[in-house]
């Protein structure tokens, strides 16, 4: 009988002849689970060594693209915090001194735009590009009322020259024939005796001194006694544009008529006592965007610094107003 590869001899001692190993049904499965063990083993280990410790040639290259992408995403995010700081810079100077040349009033924050970043909810970096696509968001959101900001800085610079005509700016009296008697703020009133709120200044000035308009403007008010100006006598009313506003109360009489045009250094009016008044003054009020503020800081065409600096200290002193 002819022998096979894979059949198996021993020595038979007791009959000094080769015979054939008998191998049973149960060896041989077993033979071949260990065998089919070994090299399931192997391969697994192969397979983990390869996975998790050796990169194959196309995650080598998404391994230095995701290198170049983070480095990207990196300098991008930089870059939008570079022009956040740049647009604070621009808001601050638009702020703080273009609008304040023009008097006018500071932008406010803008509301931040509700946008939908669903989308970006299932990517690994979600959390990195919604914040980035918010800043993005939040910069064009900015850009875009600043825009808005400079065309209108843009439109009250074209009317620089307008509206210096307009701003009150002179003394409305002579300077040299009258004196200021009680300044804004509060004060005692000379026929209440109580401390109220005094809404302009008084300039004290001999009867029929003339009044004149501190700005270019229109006539809205010029009566005796006009409804909602109680006590203020007969009072004369400029609108100056621009958000400005001045009051003239208790004069003698009007040398001008509700409507009219008039410019600066133009007769409105004279000095006198009308209304609830305690002497012969003229009670001057300037408004800002409806707002009373302080007279003598428009002051500022016709006065010396060392006129200026007196009228103010004047302006200073709680005592008692003439109206």
């Amino acid at each position: 009988m002819a022998k096979k590869k894979s059949d198996v001899y021993y020595l038979d001692p007791a009959s000094l002849s080769v015979k054939k190993v008998r191998v049973s049904l149960r060896q041989r499965i077993f033979r071949w689970l260990r065998i089919l063990f070994v090299g399931a083993f192997v391969f697994a280990v192969a397979f983990f060594i390869s996975t998790y410790y050796i990169e194959s040639p196309r995650e080598k290259q998404l391994s230095k693209d995701l290198y170049v992408a983070e480095t990207q995403y990196r300098y991008l995010t930089q870059r939008v915090d570079e022009l956040e700081k740049v647009l604070g810079d621009i808001q601050n100077r638009d702020n703080n001194l273009y609008r304040l040349i023009f008097e006018a009033e500071p932008t406010h924050p803008q509301n931040a735009l509700n946008q939908n970043y669903h989308e970006f909810s299932n990517n690994e970096i979600a959390d990195a590009i919604i914040s980035t696509s918010k800043g993005i968001d939040h910069l064009a959101n900015e850009l875009y009322a600043q825009s808005i900001s400079f065309d209108q800085i843009y439109e009250l610079a074209k009317q620089k020259d307008r509206r210096m005509e307009c701003i009150p700016a002179i003394y409305p009296v002579s300077k040299y024939i009258s004196r200021m008697s009680s300044g804004f703020g509060f004060r005692f009133h000379p026929i209440y005796k109580t401390l109220r709120m005094h809404t302009g200044v008084d300039i004290a000035a001999p009867r029929g001194t003339p009044i004149y308009a501190t700005g270019d403007g229109k006539v809205t008010v010029a009566a005796r006694n006009a409804a909602g100006y109680s006590g203020y006598g007969v009072v004369c009313r400029v609108d100056h544009g621009f958000g400005y506003e001045t009051l003239y109360a208790h004069m003698d009489e009007l040398a001008v008529k509700k409507g009219q045009e008039v410019h600066r250094g133009d007769t409105i009016g004279y000095v006198g006592t009308t209304g609830a008044s305690s002497g012969y003054h003229l009670h001057y009020e300037v408004l800002v965007n409806g707002k009373r503020v302080n007279p003598v800081y428009y002051f500022f065409i016709d006065i010396s610094p060392e006129e200026f600096l007196e009228i103010f200290e004047k302006s200073q002193e709680v005592n008692q107003s003439l109206s």
